[in-house]
């Protein structure tokens, strides 16, 4: 949206970076119910990794385009043409983790607030690390594993929920085989699907893990530290050496003990006390029964005799 001062902007980037949230504001232009003018964006804000879209195309759609690393990319739109033309409309959408909703009220006699629900969108919006907005994919037209790189510095990668599916699509392809000769095919495929499952459960809890600070979930670095830094270090000022470090890189102190290696995300309980120290997310209260968690962990002792023995050996197996 043109017009708007560099400090207001700012101010909106920060109040709609929370997960949820509604954002109205009057809108006024000559062009929205004009079909002879082409299509275009009106609003704009990446905030974070969230993204905040808001265009009008050539057949009089207005769409509202939300995007982040936790719910993907997803649209919700109205018809213009259905509506009473207006100079000034009153435009509103809210955000949440389960759903998104437009709504348009034309400032007229008469005029009625029209709604809509959001769905998952065909093209994806994506906000790399300096910034910039990339359209990922459209209708008809499927990307996966899209990494983008400028100066030799990734600016965009997968997010996890993306580089779990694509786990998951992966363990999918290698069970179409068979075995050729005794069951030697179904143990490989077997062992390698826990190893790529392990990858994955790691992969995805790093990233979400940095991703709910992006998404405006504030960690407690504090509690974080106390966990995974020995006494001897915090009375030694690892505190301090830690934010001057994050500083000095451009991160937050969050993101740099990550860089650092400090927390294993392929150890399930140091990925666990990492998520409650930090978030106070607790895995047992994510609605995952007892037995599955065993099922996981007895995943990660296979994972290590697999990786410590060989992939055609039945690790699974009781002895």
């Amino acid at each position: 949206m043109q017009g708007i001062p560099t400090q207001i902007f700012k101010q909106i980037q920060e109040a709609i970076r929370l997960p949820e949230g509604t954002f109205i504001f009057r809108y006024q232009s000559q062009d929205l119910f004009d079909t002879a003018k082409p299509g275009g964006i009106i609003l704009e804000i990446p905030s974070g990794q969230h993204l905040f879209r808001l265009e009008r195309d050539d057949a009089l759609l207005l769409h509202f385009y939300h995007s982040s690393p936790g719910t993907g990319t997803r649209v919700a739109s109205i018809d213009l043409k259905a509506l009473p033309v207006a100079p000034r409309v009153l435009i509103g959408f809210t955000w949440a983790a389960k759903e998104i909703t437009l709504n348009i009220g034309p400032m007229v006699a008469n005029g009625k607030l029209v709604s809509a629900i959001g769905v998952p969108s065909s093209k994806q919006f994506r906000v790399g690390t300096d910034g910039s907005v990339f359209q990922i994919g459209d209708q008809n037209v499927e990307v996966t594993g899209f990494t983008y790189y400028q100066g030799g510095r990734a600016i965009i990668q997968p997010t996890a929920l993306e580089a779990w599916k694509e786990t998951v699509q992966a363990i999918d392809i290698l069970t179409t085989g068979q075995s050729t000769e005794g069951y030697i095919y179904e143990v490989v495929v077997a062992n390698l699907i826990l190893v790529v499952l392990v990858t994955g459960f790691e992969a995805y809890t790093k990233r979400r893990f940095l991703e709910l600070e992006q998404g405006g979930v504030s960690p407690n670095t504090n509690e974080l530290i106390e966990r995974f830094y020995p006494k001897s270090e915090r009375e030694a000022g690892i505190v301090a050496a830690l934010e001057e470090e994050a500083k000095t890189a451009g991160v937050s102190v969050l993101q740099h003990i990550v860089n650092r290696g400090a927390i294993n995300f392929q150890n399930f309980n140091k990925a666990k006390d990492a998520y409650n120290k930090a978030y106070g997310i607790k895995f047992g209260e994510l609605g995952i029964s007892s037995q599955k968690i065993e099922t996981l962990h007895s995943f990660f002792r296979y994972r290590h005799k697999i990786i410590q023995k060989s992939l055609s050996e039945n690790c699974t197996r009781q002895h």
